[in-house]
Protein backbone atom coordinates (compact mmCIF):
# COMPACT_ATOMS: atom_id res chain seq x y z
CA UNK A 1 0.00 0.00 0.00
CA UNK A 2 0.96 3.80 -0.69
CA UNK A 3 1.65 5.04 2.40
CA UNK A 4 0.54 9.34 2.65
CA UNK A 5 3.55 10.31 2.49
CA UNK A 6 4.52 8.78 -0.92
CA UNK A 7 0.95 10.16 -2.02
CA UNK A 8 2.04 13.50 -1.84
CA UNK A 9 5.71 12.69 -3.18
CA UNK A 10 3.77 11.38 -6.56
CA UNK A 11 1.11 14.36 -6.13
CA UNK A 12 4.48 17.14 -6.71
CA UNK A 13 5.63 15.08 -9.01
CA UNK A 14 2.63 14.91 -11.14
CA UNK A 15 2.43 18.41 -11.22
CA UNK A 16 6.52 20.01 -11.17
CA UNK A 17 7.86 16.87 -13.13
CA UNK A 18 5.42 15.52 -15.86
CA UNK A 19 5.07 18.55 -17.55
CA UNK A 20 8.91 18.86 -17.96
CA UNK A 21 8.61 15.31 -19.19
CA UNK A 22 6.23 16.13 -21.98
CA UNK A 23 9.10 18.53 -23.07
CA UNK A 24 11.63 16.40 -22.67
CA UNK A 25 10.33 13.32 -24.69
CA UNK A 26 9.04 15.51 -27.50
CA UNK A 27 12.59 17.04 -27.38
CA UNK A 28 13.95 13.21 -28.21
CA UNK A 29 11.57 12.17 -30.50
CA UNK A 30 12.59 15.28 -31.89
CA UNK A 31 16.23 15.13 -31.73
CA UNK A 32 15.95 10.98 -33.13
CA UNK A 33 13.42 11.85 -36.30
CA UNK A 34 16.35 14.51 -37.42
CA UNK A 35 18.99 12.02 -36.98
CA UNK A 36 17.76 9.34 -38.45
CA UNK A 37 16.41 11.60 -42.05
CA UNK A 38 20.64 12.39 -41.47
CA UNK A 39 21.52 8.94 -41.67
CA UNK A 40 19.71 8.37 -44.37
CA UNK A 41 21.14 10.83 -46.42
CA UNK A 42 24.64 9.88 -45.33
CA UNK A 43 24.20 6.23 -45.87
CA UNK A 44 21.46 6.13 -49.17
CA UNK A 45 24.04 4.86 -51.58
CA UNK A 46 25.70 2.58 -48.75
CA UNK A 47 25.26 -1.52 -49.42
CA UNK A 48 25.79 -4.54 -47.01
CA UNK A 49 28.23 -4.61 -44.40
CA UNK A 50 29.06 -1.07 -45.24
CA UNK A 51 25.35 -0.11 -44.06
CA UNK A 52 25.12 -2.01 -41.10
CA UNK A 53 28.63 -0.51 -40.15
CA UNK A 54 27.79 2.75 -40.92
CA UNK A 55 24.53 2.52 -39.07
CA UNK A 56 25.83 0.89 -36.27
CA UNK A 57 28.13 3.62 -35.89
CA UNK A 58 26.24 6.61 -36.11
CA UNK A 59 23.82 4.71 -33.59
CA UNK A 60 26.56 5.01 -30.90
CA UNK A 61 27.39 8.03 -31.58
CA UNK A 62 23.92 9.28 -31.02
CA UNK A 63 23.66 6.82 -27.93
CA UNK A 64 26.90 8.92 -26.41
CA UNK A 65 25.06 12.45 -27.72
CA UNK A 66 21.62 12.02 -26.04
CA UNK A 67 23.10 10.37 -22.63
CA UNK A 68 24.04 13.49 -21.00
CA UNK A 69 21.06 14.97 -21.67
CA UNK A 70 18.99 12.57 -19.67
CA UNK A 71 21.52 12.87 -16.80
CA UNK A 72 21.13 16.91 -17.20
CA UNK A 73 17.03 16.19 -17.51
CA UNK A 74 16.98 14.16 -14.34
CA UNK A 75 19.04 16.92 -12.12
CA UNK A 76 16.68 19.23 -13.23
CA UNK A 77 13.67 17.35 -11.76
CA UNK A 78 15.58 16.81 -8.74
CA UNK A 79 15.96 20.07 -8.43
CA UNK A 80 12.11 20.60 -9.04
CA UNK A 81 11.49 18.15 -6.85
CA UNK A 82 13.47 19.72 -4.08
CA UNK A 83 11.61 23.12 -4.46
CA UNK A 84 14.39 24.90 -6.62
CA UNK A 85 13.56 26.67 -9.98
CA UNK A 86 17.09 25.43 -11.93
CA UNK A 87 17.02 27.38 -15.21
CA UNK A 88 15.55 24.91 -18.54
CA UNK A 89 19.37 25.32 -19.92
CA UNK A 90 20.39 23.82 -16.52
CA UNK A 91 19.70 20.33 -18.45
CA UNK A 92 22.63 21.10 -20.74
CA UNK A 93 25.27 21.02 -17.62
CA UNK A 94 26.69 17.79 -18.03
CA UNK A 95 27.84 18.55 -21.73
CA UNK A 96 30.45 20.62 -20.23
CA UNK A 97 33.29 18.28 -20.20
CA UNK A 98 34.47 14.81 -21.52
CA UNK A 99 34.57 13.15 -18.61
CA UNK A 100 30.90 13.92 -17.86
CA UNK A 101 30.19 12.42 -21.27
CA UNK A 102 31.27 9.37 -20.53
CA UNK A 103 30.61 9.02 -17.25
CA UNK A 104 26.91 10.32 -18.14
CA UNK A 105 26.51 7.17 -21.05
CA UNK A 106 28.05 4.79 -18.77
CA UNK A 107 25.34 5.36 -16.07
CA UNK A 108 22.75 5.96 -18.67
CA UNK A 109 23.35 2.97 -21.23
CA UNK A 110 25.10 0.15 -19.24
CA UNK A 111 22.16 -1.78 -18.18
CA UNK A 112 20.67 -1.70 -21.28
CA UNK A 113 23.85 -2.77 -22.93
CA UNK A 114 24.09 -5.66 -20.72
CA UNK A 115 20.40 -6.45 -20.69
CA UNK A 116 20.37 -6.06 -24.57
CA UNK A 117 23.58 -8.57 -24.78
CA UNK A 118 21.43 -11.16 -22.12
CA UNK A 119 18.19 -10.88 -24.43
CA UNK A 120 20.49 -11.55 -27.98
CA UNK A 121 22.12 -14.39 -26.04
CA UNK A 122 18.62 -15.79 -25.45
CA UNK A 123 17.77 -15.64 -29.09
CA UNK A 124 20.78 -16.39 -30.30
CA UNK A 125 20.10 -20.31 -28.07
CA UNK A 126 16.68 -20.19 -29.64
CA UNK A 127 17.41 -19.03 -33.10
CA UNK A 128 15.22 -21.57 -34.92
CA UNK A 129 13.34 -22.83 -32.31
CA UNK A 130 9.53 -23.03 -32.24
CA UNK A 131 7.25 -23.08 -29.48
CA UNK A 132 4.13 -24.70 -28.70
CA UNK A 133 1.10 -22.94 -26.93
CA UNK A 134 2.20 -23.87 -23.72
CA UNK A 135 5.42 -22.44 -24.00
CA UNK A 136 4.85 -18.83 -23.88
CA UNK A 137 5.58 -19.16 -20.72
CA UNK A 138 9.28 -19.32 -21.42
CA UNK A 139 9.32 -16.28 -23.30
CA UNK A 140 7.81 -14.44 -20.48
CA UNK A 141 10.21 -15.76 -17.95
CA UNK A 142 12.85 -14.42 -20.19
CA UNK A 143 11.71 -11.11 -20.66
CA UNK A 144 10.90 -11.13 -16.92
CA UNK A 145 14.34 -11.86 -16.17
CA UNK A 146 15.42 -9.61 -18.72
CA UNK A 147 13.78 -7.22 -16.85
CA UNK A 148 15.64 -8.11 -13.55
CA UNK A 149 18.91 -7.61 -15.00
CA UNK A 150 17.94 -4.17 -15.87
CA UNK A 151 16.71 -3.28 -12.58
CA UNK A 152 19.93 -3.64 -10.57
CA UNK A 153 21.06 -0.55 -13.06
CA UNK A 154 18.31 1.48 -13.04
CA UNK A 155 19.22 4.22 -10.21
CA UNK A 156 22.65 4.82 -12.05
CA UNK A 157 21.99 7.99 -13.87
CA UNK A 158 19.90 8.84 -11.07
CA UNK A 159 22.78 8.86 -8.68
CA UNK A 160 25.13 10.75 -11.02
CA UNK A 161 22.49 13.19 -11.68
CA UNK A 162 21.87 13.50 -7.99
CA UNK A 163 25.59 13.83 -7.01
CA UNK A 164 28.09 14.22 -9.72
CA UNK A 165 31.08 13.81 -7.91
CA UNK A 166 29.85 9.84 -7.52
CA UNK A 167 32.09 7.16 -9.55
CA UNK A 168 30.61 4.67 -11.84
CA UNK A 169 32.04 1.95 -9.40
CA UNK A 170 30.32 3.45 -7.12
CA UNK A 171 27.04 4.30 -8.39
CA UNK A 172 27.11 0.77 -9.50
CA UNK A 173 27.41 -0.28 -6.20
CA UNK A 174 24.76 1.75 -4.86
CA UNK A 175 22.39 0.60 -7.82
CA UNK A 176 22.70 -2.61 -7.43
CA UNK A 177 21.79 -2.29 -3.47
CA UNK A 178 18.61 -0.40 -4.11
CA UNK A 179 17.78 -2.83 -7.21
CA UNK A 180 17.98 -5.70 -4.83
CA UNK A 181 16.05 -3.83 -1.87
CA UNK A 182 13.14 -2.19 -4.03
CA UNK A 183 13.22 -5.22 -6.85
CA UNK A 184 9.04 -5.57 -6.46
CA UNK A 185 8.87 -1.67 -6.77
CA UNK A 186 11.36 -1.17 -10.30
CA UNK A 187 9.59 -4.24 -11.80
CA UNK A 188 6.08 -3.32 -10.68
CA UNK A 189 6.96 0.47 -12.52
CA UNK A 190 7.99 -1.80 -15.38
CA UNK A 191 5.44 -4.38 -15.71
CA UNK A 192 2.89 -1.14 -15.58
CA UNK A 193 4.83 1.14 -18.73
CA UNK A 194 4.90 -2.19 -20.59
CA UNK A 195 1.63 -3.23 -20.49
CA UNK A 196 0.24 -1.09 -23.47
CA UNK A 197 2.61 -2.56 -25.63
CA UNK A 198 1.76 -5.73 -24.62
CA UNK A 199 -1.66 -4.78 -25.52
CA UNK A 200 -1.31 -3.41 -29.05
CA UNK A 201 1.33 -6.41 -30.30
CA UNK A 202 -1.21 -8.63 -29.50
CA UNK A 203 -4.07 -6.81 -30.59
CA UNK A 204 -2.69 -5.45 -33.73
CA UNK A 205 -0.49 -8.64 -35.08
CA UNK A 206 -2.03 -12.46 -35.33
CA UNK A 207 0.46 -14.27 -33.00
CA UNK A 208 0.84 -17.95 -33.77
CA UNK A 209 3.54 -19.06 -31.17
CA UNK A 210 3.46 -22.35 -32.28
CA UNK A 211 3.79 -21.56 -35.82
CA UNK A 212 6.75 -18.61 -35.11
CA UNK A 213 10.06 -18.88 -34.45
CA UNK A 214 11.43 -17.19 -31.29
CA UNK A 215 13.10 -14.72 -33.24
CA UNK A 216 10.08 -13.70 -35.05
CA UNK A 217 8.07 -13.21 -31.79
CA UNK A 218 10.43 -11.30 -29.86
CA UNK A 219 10.77 -9.12 -32.92
CA UNK A 220 6.97 -8.68 -32.85
CA UNK A 221 7.67 -5.97 -29.57
CA UNK A 222 7.85 -2.56 -30.90
CA UNK A 223 6.69 -3.15 -34.47
CA UNK A 224 4.09 -0.92 -36.34
CA UNK A 225 3.22 2.33 -37.84
CA UNK A 226 0.92 5.06 -38.56
CA UNK A 227 -0.15 7.97 -36.38
CA UNK A 228 -2.12 5.55 -33.74
CA UNK A 229 1.18 3.79 -33.30
CA UNK A 230 3.39 7.02 -33.03
CA UNK A 231 1.31 8.73 -30.78
CA UNK A 232 0.98 5.35 -28.52
CA UNK A 233 4.60 5.05 -28.49
CA UNK A 234 4.89 9.00 -27.39
CA UNK A 235 2.52 8.63 -24.39
CA UNK A 236 3.61 5.18 -23.24
CA UNK A 237 7.44 6.40 -23.24
CA UNK A 238 6.50 9.68 -20.78
CA UNK A 239 4.65 8.02 -18.37
CA UNK A 240 7.72 5.93 -18.25
CA UNK A 241 9.95 8.27 -18.22
CA UNK A 242 7.82 9.91 -15.11
CA UNK A 243 7.03 6.97 -13.52
CA UNK A 244 10.62 5.47 -12.77
CA UNK A 245 11.59 9.01 -11.87
CA UNK A 246 8.99 9.02 -9.34
CA UNK A 247 9.83 5.96 -8.00
CA UNK A 248 13.38 6.39 -8.01
CA UNK A 249 12.52 9.79 -6.36
CA UNK A 250 10.33 8.46 -3.67
CA UNK A 251 13.11 5.62 -3.05
CA UNK A 252 15.81 8.21 -2.60
CA UNK A 253 14.11 10.46 0.01
CA UNK A 254 13.43 7.47 2.15
CA UNK A 255 17.00 6.21 1.89
CA UNK A 256 17.70 9.73 2.73
CA UNK A 257 16.85 9.09 6.49
CA UNK A 258 17.78 5.31 6.59
CA UNK A 259 20.67 4.81 4.06
CA UNK A 260 20.05 0.81 4.55
CA UNK A 261 21.50 0.12 7.90
CA UNK A 262 18.72 -2.54 8.22
CA UNK A 263 19.91 -3.76 4.93
CA UNK A 264 19.76 -7.21 5.03
CA UNK A 265 18.66 -7.79 8.57
CA UNK A 266 16.15 -9.84 7.40
CA UNK A 267 18.94 -12.61 6.40
CA UNK A 268 20.44 -12.60 10.02
CA UNK A 269 17.82 -13.97 11.65
CA UNK A 270 19.80 -16.80 12.75
CA UNK A 271 23.20 -14.73 13.52
CA UNK A 272 23.61 -14.69 17.40
CA UNK A 273 22.88 -10.52 18.52
CA UNK A 274 24.33 -11.17 22.35
CA UNK A 275 27.15 -8.51 21.60
CA UNK A 276 25.28 -5.33 21.63
CA UNK A 277 28.20 -3.45 21.10
CA UNK A 278 28.66 -4.53 17.78
CA UNK A 279 26.65 -2.84 15.02
CA UNK A 280 27.55 -2.97 11.17
CA UNK A 281 28.28 -0.56 9.25
CA UNK A 282 26.11 0.90 6.69
CA UNK A 283 26.02 0.06 3.42
CA UNK A 284 25.35 3.27 1.85
CA UNK A 285 26.52 6.50 3.98
CA UNK A 286 24.66 9.27 3.89
CA UNK A 287 27.32 11.77 1.16
CA UNK A 288 26.94 8.77 -1.42
CA UNK A 289 23.49 10.46 -1.67
CA UNK A 290 23.73 14.09 -0.62
CA UNK A 291 27.79 14.96 -1.15
CA UNK A 292 26.86 18.30 1.89
CA UNK A 293 26.22 15.34 4.32
CA UNK A 294 30.02 14.48 3.61
CA UNK A 295 32.61 15.69 6.39
CA UNK A 296 35.29 13.72 5.85
CA UNK A 297 37.59 16.42 6.05
CA UNK A 298 40.64 15.29 7.53
CA UNK A 299 43.17 11.99 6.37
CA UNK A 300 46.78 11.46 6.35
CA UNK A 301 48.30 8.82 3.88
CA UNK A 302 52.08 8.07 4.12
CA UNK A 303 54.03 5.96 1.78
CA UNK A 304 57.47 4.36 1.45
CA UNK A 305 59.08 4.13 -1.71
CA UNK A 306 62.57 4.13 -3.27
CA UNK A 307 61.60 6.38 -6.27
CA UNK A 308 59.87 9.40 -4.80
CA UNK A 309 59.07 11.18 -8.20
CA UNK A 310 57.50 8.00 -9.41
CA UNK A 311 54.30 8.42 -7.11
CA UNK A 312 50.92 9.34 -8.30
CA UNK A 313 50.19 12.29 -5.69
CA UNK A 314 46.62 12.49 -7.28
CA UNK A 315 46.20 8.57 -6.86
CA UNK A 316 47.26 8.91 -2.94
CA UNK A 317 44.93 11.84 -2.75
CA UNK A 318 41.77 9.84 -4.25
CA UNK A 319 42.85 6.86 -1.90
CA UNK A 320 42.38 8.99 1.31
CA UNK A 321 39.11 8.84 3.42
CA UNK A 322 37.98 12.39 2.17
CA UNK A 323 34.71 14.04 0.99
CA UNK A 324 34.60 13.61 -2.98
CA UNK A 325 34.09 17.68 -2.85
CA UNK A 326 37.97 17.74 -1.36
CA UNK A 327 39.25 14.95 -3.67
CA UNK A 328 37.49 16.04 -7.13
CA UNK A 329 38.62 19.71 -6.37
CA UNK A 330 40.48 21.11 -9.06
CA UNK A 331 42.30 23.76 -7.27
CA UNK A 332 43.66 21.25 -5.03
CA UNK A 333 44.69 18.67 -7.53
CA UNK A 334 46.61 21.07 -9.31
CA UNK A 335 48.34 23.03 -6.51
CA UNK A 336 49.38 19.64 -5.05
CA UNK A 337 50.26 18.14 -7.85
CA UNK A 338 53.06 21.19 -8.94
CA UNK A 339 53.89 21.44 -5.17
CA UNK A 340 54.74 17.86 -5.20
CA UNK A 341 56.61 17.69 -8.31
CA UNK A 342 58.76 20.25 -6.87
CA UNK A 343 59.26 19.06 -3.45
CA UNK A 344 60.04 15.55 -5.08
CA UNK A 345 62.10 17.02 -7.63
CA UNK A 346 64.11 19.07 -4.96
CA UNK A 347 64.99 16.52 -2.79
CA UNK A 348 65.60 13.79 -5.24
CA UNK A 349 68.48 16.28 -6.15
CA UNK A 350 70.80 15.48 -3.40
CA UNK A 351 73.93 13.82 -3.52
CA UNK A 352 74.02 12.27 -0.09
CA UNK A 353 71.16 11.43 2.94
CA UNK A 354 73.55 10.76 5.47
CA UNK A 355 72.29 12.22 8.82
CA UNK A 356 68.65 12.37 7.28
CA UNK A 357 67.14 15.00 4.48
CA UNK A 358 63.48 16.35 5.17
CA UNK A 359 61.45 18.74 3.13
CA UNK A 360 57.79 19.86 3.02
CA UNK A 361 55.55 22.75 1.92
CA UNK A 362 51.64 23.34 2.05
CA UNK A 363 49.07 25.41 0.66
CA UNK A 364 45.37 26.57 1.55
CA UNK A 365 42.65 26.23 -0.32
CA UNK A 366 39.12 27.58 0.41
CA UNK A 367 35.75 24.93 -0.49
CA UNK A 368 31.89 26.41 0.46
CA UNK A 369 33.37 28.74 3.00
CA UNK A 370 35.53 26.14 5.01
CA UNK A 371 39.51 26.28 4.67
CA UNK A 372 41.37 23.07 3.64
CA UNK A 373 45.32 22.60 4.59
CA UNK A 374 47.20 20.46 2.06
CA UNK A 375 50.75 19.47 3.38
CA UNK A 376 53.39 17.51 1.79
CA UNK A 377 56.33 16.42 3.84
CA UNK A 378 59.08 13.74 2.00
CA UNK A 379 62.04 12.81 4.35
CA UNK A 380 64.87 10.10 3.72
CA UNK A 381 66.80 9.22 7.07
CA UNK A 382 70.04 7.78 5.31
CA UNK A 383 71.16 6.57 1.78
CA UNK A 384 70.06 3.01 2.83
CA UNK A 385 66.44 3.92 3.82
CA UNK A 386 62.98 4.55 1.23
CA UNK A 387 61.71 8.15 1.16
CA UNK A 388 59.11 8.64 3.36
CA UNK A 389 55.92 10.83 2.01
CA UNK A 390 52.93 12.10 4.30
CA UNK A 391 50.62 13.91 2.60
CA UNK A 392 47.56 15.36 5.06
CA UNK A 393 44.48 17.12 4.33
CA UNK A 394 43.13 18.71 7.40
CA UNK A 395 40.44 21.12 7.99
CA UNK A 396 41.20 24.79 9.47
CA UNK A 397 39.61 25.47 12.65
CA UNK A 398 40.23 29.61 12.45
CA UNK A 399 37.46 31.82 11.55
Amino acid sequence: MIGADNMQKIKMSFKKVLPFVLVFYLALMTANNIAERLLNLVIRNAAGSAWTGLTLFFKAVISIAVSPFYTGFYKFCFERTDGRKPHILSVFDFYRSAGKILISFVTVRLGAIVSRVFFILMALAFWNTSFEIGDVAGILIHSIITWIILIFFISMPYLYAKNNNIGIGTALKLSFKLGLKYMIIFIAVNAVTVFPEILYTVSAFTVQPDKMAFTGLIALMGAGRGLGRTLMYFIVNVFSVWAEFTAVYCIFERERDNMLKDFFNKFKKDIDTSDESTEDAPFIEPYDFCIEADERFSDEKIIETENIRGVDILAALEEMDLAFDVVNHFGIRRKLKKMFDDLSFEISEFVTYEGGRSIENFFTEEIDEREFEVSVEISKASDYEPFKLILRVDISEEE
